[in-house]
């Protein structure tokens, strides 16, 4: 049983190692804010369809941060989405 045990470990261990040396493609989605756009409905479909895995509240944050966005969405508002995807 506890070579098993040190087996899944070193097995999660080699996993992690893997998963965090993978290569990733960083860019920014541009998109323009419409009626009735909230930034958590934006961002998360942006990520969805670009196949962004990260909690869609640090993107949101980023996206505040780096489309200066201060208070609440007005149409016509250019959105900077930050997306990374692992290949």
């Amino acid at each position: 049983m506890k070579k098993l045990l040190v087996i899944l470990l070193m097995a999660c261990c080699v996993w992690h190692v893997y998963d965090y040396t993978r290569p990733v493609d960083r860019y920014v989605v541009r998109t323009v804010a419409a009626e009735g756009d909230t930034l958590w409905h934006l961002v998360g479909s942006v990520m969805d369809r670009e196949g962004d895995k990260r909690d869609v509240r640090e993107v949101i944050h980023y996206t505040q941060k780096i489309s200066n966005i201060k208070g609440d969405l007005r149409v016509g508002d250019v959105v900077l989405i930050p997306i990374e995807v692992k290949k």
